[in-house]
């Protein structure tokens, strides 16, 4: 069974530095709302072994770890989950994953092949990219197929991305499809 490492983090975080939805900054259409340090309840979990990513001194996270069978994850995640906020902006290239590929979301098809669909999961904000449909940049879109393309092949994160896909309500809007 495979497990991403720290140097495969690496390297699909090189793939995502450069990559977002819009060729401007998409905070100043929202002010930021994904990034407000005012609602603790804001935040993500860390896919696993993305944590080897921070030494944990980063004065700009919280951290907080739960068991995963507390929680809806895969049964695969045997190992304590991550969960992070920012207390204030973050560096642009210490950005989690999950950062770096919102508001795209994988999905597997039944055939369980991999596609991209704009993010379905309840936010506790309107994001403007998801709400008016706004069109992303082709660069980035191309960039988060390829990051989750990776990310896919640790068994936990194909679980993760499995169990996501079986549990969201149709319809979908596709954004990438490998042809």
């Amino acid at each position: 069974m495979f497990k991403l490492t720290k140097d495969d983090y690496l390297e699909i975080y090189q793939i995502l530095n450069q990559a977002t939805p819009l060729k401007e900054d998409c905070g100043k259409i929202c002010d930021k709302l994904c990034c407000k340090q005012d609602n603790e309840n804001l935040g993500m979990y860390l896919l696993p072994g993305e944590e080897t990513m921070f030494d944990r001194s980063e004065e700009w996270l919280v951290w907080e770890e739960h068991n995963p069978t507390d929680y809806d994850f895969p049964a695969s995640w045997t190992e304590k989950v991550f969960f992070i906020r920012c207390l204030r902006d973050c560096p642009r290239e210490k950005r989690p994953i999950q950062c770096r590929t919102f508001p795209l979301a994988p999905h597997l098809t039944k055939e369980g092949t991999l596609t991209l669909i704009r993010e379905t999961l309840p936010l506790p904000y309107q994001c403007p990219l998801i709400e008016k449909r706004i069109s992303l940049e082709k660069d980035f879109i191309l960039a988060v197929y390829q990051a989750w393309s990776r990310l896919i092949q640790d068994y936990r994160i194909y679980d993760l991305v499995k169990l996501d896909s079986q549990e969201r309500p149709e319809p979908l809007e596709l954004v990438y499809w490998p042809k």
